[in-house]
């Protein structure tokens, strides 16, 4: 199955109960996806290695040269 329709097609050829199994399966799949990793605190990260130093923005001085 590759088209949209052949998929409509096999699930309307499906019995209640074969349906119904579809259904749970199809959202069990989905609510596993929504289990993510938390996001790791870039901005702690940032501050172990570099402390409170303010770095330069090197692309607006590279941008300013080019002006000049």
């Amino acid at each position: 199955m590759s088209t949209l329709e052949e998929i409509k097609a096999a699930i309307e050829t499906l019995t209640p109960a074969e349906r119904e199994e579809l259904e749970c399966s199809l959202r069990q799949s989905s609510s596993a996806k929504e289990e993510t990793l938390p996001l790791p605190d870039q901005g702690a990260r940032r501050r172990r290695i570099f402390g409170d130093r303010v770095l330069p923005n090197l692309v607006l001085e590279a941008r300013e040269q080019e002006r000049a």
